[in-house]
């Protein structure tokens, strides 16, 4: 019973970063039908925004650790974690303007696109930062998150589920109790209909994609600090392809959906990692074998999703 206590434990720690990535997927898609596969390097380069701040921070010594240098500290943290939000915003501001310019061709037009983008972002990240990567902190020593004058005792993982939990609580809070997400919805299924109401569909479109991308910010922080590591295509190389398939594991127009889908998809590549070990099987690369097994059969057997509906 404990080993699959374990197991779900780092299933739910791995699929919360697919679940906040899948989230903004489904919330662009939702919106305007477009599927953004330059999501993923959005946040890895709202994540280079973060990290660029944070060094010049520690270079001036503010919000330096006086008993640990060269270590960021919570100040630092919240000084620039906001301006990696704002930039993931912005960029996925910028994405979106670029296919307004292509609005009438057909989606694959636009998906292509999107790899376009990713993998131009890609090559700018390693023209500005180099191709090996720099390390990341996790903003915390050891197990505990520092702030100038006290020490809170608090896992990084904890730190991923509450972070990536809470947000998505608020952002379905903000899609079914206000009226934004009645028009998002008005505007996602009939956009002229929505227009003849007053509801300005382009401020509601250009919205949903700023707070994707800032979710993407958030996504691209988190993942660099659980491998302390940030390098160029971080998250289109390691997070994207499964934070797609949970999100149409659950349903791409559901974004209830996608949250379950990217947890469960944590948990079936943990349990799928688990079973490699104890049954010395040898296979290379479970993981990605569990996320390209768990897409061909929702693709096979439920290409809505869990939750999502019949078109």
């Amino acid at each position: 019973m404990d080993e699959l206590i374990n197991i779900f434990v780092i299933g739910v720690r791995t699929g919360a970063i697919y679940a906040l990535i899948a989230l903004g997927l489904a919330l662009v898609f939702k919106a305007t039908k477009v599927l953004n596969f330059a999501h993923g390097e959005i946040g890895t380069s709202s994540a280079f925004v973060s990290l660029f701040i944070m060094e010049r921070m520690e270079a001036l010594s503010i919000f330096s650790s006086a008993d640990n240098p060269g270590t960021l500290t919570g100040g630092q943290l919240l000084v620039s974690v906001i301006p990696a939000l704002l930039a993931g915003a912005m960029l996925s501001v910028m994405v979106k303007v670029i296919l307004d310019r292509l609005k009438d061709s057909t989606p694959v037009t636009q998906l292509v696109l999107t790899i376009g983008v990713a993998v131009f972002m890609v090559g700018l990240q390693a023209k500005l930062f180099g191709v090996t990567g720099d390390p990341f902190p996790r903003f915390i020593n050891g197990n505990a998150f520092t702030i100038p004058g006290s020490t809170i005792p608090v896992d990084w993982h904890t730190i991923i589920i509450v972070v990536v939990l809470g947000g998505a609580a608020a952002l379905l809070a903000l899609y079914f109790k206000t009226p934004y997400g009645v028009a998002l919805l008005a505007t996602s299924q009939d956009p002229f209909a929505a227009e003849l109401q007053g509801i300005n569909t382009n401020a509601i479109t250009m919205s949903a994609w700023a707070v994707a991308g800032a979710m993407a910010g958030a996504a691209g922080l988190l993942a660099a600090g659980v491998f302390n590591l940030l390098g160029p295509g971080l998250l289109l190389a390691r997070f994207l392809i499964p934070a797609f398939t949970g999100a149409l594991l659950g349903g791409l127009t559901s974004m209830v959906g996608a949250v379950v889908g990217g947890l469960l998809l944590g948990v079936i590549v943990a349990t799928a990692n688990q079973i490699n070990l104890t049954l010395d099987l040898g296979l290379p690369g479970p993981p990605q074998i569990a996320v390209l097994m768990s897409l061909l059969l929702v693709l096979l057997l439920r290409p809505r999703g869990l939750l999502g509906k019949e078109a």
